[in-house]
């Protein structure tokens, strides 16, 4: 119980909450909120609620005071642009759909939170993440949050067992209306306040974020399957595999996008039956479940199991069995249904029951 923690406190709602439960049960804690990237100062809006900002350190400062927590802020602008916003553009320039926010996640957030929690003499970190951790006889286990509109579980893939034993979600047992009534209850401002988008640096379009970042990529063909030229893209990162909308192709049948050829810079479209594929390769692999962890980091090859398996966050998951075959390096079949194998997000693995996270990693054909 005197053991110091370390608790994320972005100024919303889910991570004051989280400081405010472990104040509650006696915990000596240091709140910390991380700058990485305002985007009203980087020519988004002004009013749409998002994370980073200004006013986003002022509440979390407000609630600090209130709870009787020390709080800092510390500026990893530079190192959230290079591992995050830089990669996520290039991955798109790539022809491929990164995920931001599992970047953020693995490579700045939970990062940077043990670096300044060996700082403070903290020995774990806590944040307000819709997740779980739950001991078993093989150790302990990452479980999918109780709210499962709200669930984060897919974000967190990159976490090792061992960071397991220093980590904590404390909202994790909670739902959202259950964690702004308790905001209420314990006479905190924010306890109303809106949602943070999913990607939380980026006002409005996607495309448009890119282009006023990255610069606007060339214009190129849209072909068929067999190469006959069906009409012009805007640039191949205003597309995504699996997209039906906004092609700008008259045809009798559906189209959708089937591959994204950033060398030709080529958009390839075919019908829903091409879509479809038996299944797809994962690489930059990670477990978080010790036991399929320690045959990773063995070399125990091959190692199999089925899973569920989430392709998106909001994807409901669906069966596969999964085959590691070299080092980083996992074959995945597609079992009763497919789903859209969409080239650079992240494919995370679940038990059969759809609720321990076995690991992750990045989708490629």
């Amino acid at each position: 119980m005197n053991d110091k923690i370390v608790v994320a406190m972005s100024g919303g709602v889910d991570s004051c909450v989280a400081a405010l439960l472990l104040q509650q049960t006696g915990h000596d804690l240091v709140g910390i909120s991380m700058q990485v990237w305002d985007y009203r100062q980087n020519g988004g809006c002004s009013t749409r609620a998002t994370c980073c900002a200004p006013d986003d350190f002022t509440d979390a400062r407000m609630v600090a005071a209130k709870i009787g927590v020390p709080y800092y802020v510390f500026d990893f602008e530079q190192t959230f642009k290079e591992k995050v916003i830089d990669n996520f553009i290039e991955k798109y320039k790539q022809g491929l759909t990164p995920n931001p926010c599992i970047d953020c996640n693995n490579k700045v957030k939970f990062r940077e939170l043990r670096e300044r929690a060996n700082t403070f003499g903290c020995k774990a970190v806590a944040t307000g993440h819709y997740a779980q951790i739950r001991e078993s006889t093989n150790g302990l286990q990452l479980i999918r949050g109780v709210d499962d509109q709200k669930d984060q579980s897919y974000f967190l893939y990159g976490l090792s067992p061992e960071e397991l034993t220093s980590t904590i979600f404390p909202v994790g047992h909670l739902t959202k209306p259950e964690v702004r009534e308790l905001a209420r209850q314990a006479g905190l401002t924010i306890a109303s306040k809106p949602e943070s988008q999913d990607i939380c640096f980026v006002s409005g379009a996607v495309k448009d974020f890119i282009v006023r970042i990255g610069g606007k990529s060339p214009d190129g063909n849209i072909v068929d399957s067999k190469g006959k030229v069906l009409g012009r893209h805007q640039g191949i990162t205003s597309y995504t595999v699996g997209q039906r909308k906004g092609l700008g192709i008259s045809s009798e049948d559906p189209l959708y996008v089937l591959e994204i050829r950033a060398v030709e810079n080529q958009i390839i479209v075919g019908s829903k039956d091409e879509l479809e594929r038996p299944g797809f390769k994962v690489s930059e692999l990670n477990f978080v479940n010790s036991k399929l962890a320690e045959q990773y980091r063995s070399n125990k090859f091959p190692i199999e199991f089925k899973s569920i398996c989430q392709m998106r966050y909001r994807h409901e998951g669906v069966p596969v069995s999964v085959r590691i075959t070299a080092e980083d390096l996992a074959e995945v079949l597609f079992l009763d249904e497919w789903s859209t194998v969409s080239p650079g997000q992240a494919a995370v693995f679940y038990d059969l029951a759809n609720e321990e996270v076995l690991g992750g990693g990045r989708i490629k054909i």
